[in-house]
């Protein structure tokens, strides 16, 4: 007879294997969920960022030459979507396939409940590293621009940052004043390509997680002083450079004062000693 012990415990390790089984099974469905999900929104952001690009085509007329999918100077797993070189000067486009709502808060862009600050701060660090590749009397002329795939938004500032929906960035392009002449267009466009050129991550930092729709913002013109932040940047950082020049200028200046003393000194010690002992004059004292 089989004792109750022995009943009770029979299967008890297969159970232990489907738990475990299933538990896993359970972790590689989440794994895939979220694999699928960075699958829709890299589609997605490449499908945007096509958008944008056919929208840009139409300012070669204009004599724009537009870079896309660039290398991102300075990082090796980020890219650049979109780099435009103009009579309005330098613009680096950031484009963003989102779905949901987009509002305005002050210096402040929200999908829905999420603050985009950390986007916004992304587009501003892309544009500081193609404004450094630009010659430094053109480095002004360099604007930063988050471009909305899917929602008509009017040209906005958001601290440095303009936010412009797709449908009004070529409008907001051809309204920049003039400040290239085609010479300098033709020669900034080669240099950048030149640079930016190379193969590109593709683990960008450039597609979002987050969706985003229509709102209707006021709308705002343009304005320059976003383009005006990198010289500014430039201008505060001449100060500290000219003081620690003058610091070093000063101690090179004591050493060599320094030096020369020494060596008088010891010229003076050696002539004293070769001197007849009769001659030296005797140390005066009370």
């Amino acid at each position: 007879m089989v004792p109750p012990s022995s009943v009770q415990s029979a299967g008890r390790g297969a159970a232990e294997q489907a738990r475990r089984h299933a538990a896993r099974a359970e972790e590689l469905r989440r794994e895939l969920a979220r694999v699928e999900r960075e699958q829709r929104n890299w589609e997605a952001g490449a499908e945007g960022e096509r958008l944008v690009a056919e929208a840009l085509a139409v300012l070669e007329a204009d004599g724009w030459t537009v870079l896309h999918d660039v290398r991102w100077p300075g990082r090796q797993r980020a890219n650049l979507d979109h780099v435009a070189i103009g009579p309005g000067g330098v613009v680096v486009i950031d484009s963003k396939n989102w779905t949901g709502a987009v509002s305005f808060r002050e210096d402040e862009l929200r999908v829905g409940n999420r603050s985009m600050a950390k986007e916004l701060t992304g587009v501003a660090a892309a544009t500081a590293a193609v404004t450094a590749l630009v010659p430094a009397r053109h480095r002004r002329d360099v604007l930063g621009v988050l471009c909305l795939v899917q929602q008509p938004v009017a040209a906005r500032e958001v601290g440095a940052i303009t936010v412009v929906g797709r449908t009004a960035v070529v409008e907001l392009l051809r309204a920049l004043p003039p400040v290239l002449t085609a010479g300098d267009v033709a020669r900034t466009a080669r240099t950048l390509a030149a640079e930016l050129a190379g193969p590109s991550s593709g683990e960008t930092l450039t597609t979002a997680d987050v969706p985003a729709p229509r709102s209707a913002p006021r709308r705002s013109v343009p304005q320059r002083q976003a383009r005006r932040a990198p010289r500014r940047t430039a201008r505060r950082r001449h100060p500290v450079l000219r003081a620690l020049l003058r610091a070093a200028l000063a101690v090179v200046a004591l050493l060599v004062a320094l030096a020369l003393v020494q060596s008088t000194a010891e010229s003076l010690t050696e002539q004293l000693r070769q001197l007849p002992a009769g001659t030296q004059q005797p140390a005066t004292g009370p």
